[in-house]
């Protein structure tokens, strides 16, 4: 075998390794990439958690919501005829009661 051919040989033999080291270390950036990312979503979930869990405590404790018997019902964009909104009709038959309203 003539010395050129080893040297050519060895040239691109050497070639090839160094392409699969540096692939195997792009590998390894990209694998610790994915788990940095998947550590940082875990993290982001659980303080936002953690967030909503003690807002609901400081709504619930400072009483920013109104009581039950002051809630508001949503309006209507077609209210309902007097003969069912539980208004009694003119002999006062056929008169439904509101939840408030006791029997």
């Amino acid at each position: 075998m003539d010395d050129s051919t080893v040297a050519l040989n060895m040239t691109f033999l050497m070639t090839l390794g160094i392409g699969f080291l540096i692939f195997l270390a792009h590998v390894l950036i990209f694998t610790t990439m994915l788990m940095l990312a998947g550590a940082a979503h875990l993290a982001a979930l659980t303080f936002t958690a953690l967030w909503n869990r003690l807002r609901m405590a400081e709504v619930t404790n400072h009483r920013s919501r109104p009581a039950r018997d002051q809630e508001t019902r949503p309006a209507t964009a077609f209210p309902k005829p007097e003969s069912q909104r539980g208004v009694a009709s003119e002999k006062g038959k056929n008169r439904t009661l509101r939840p408030h309203e006791e029997k």
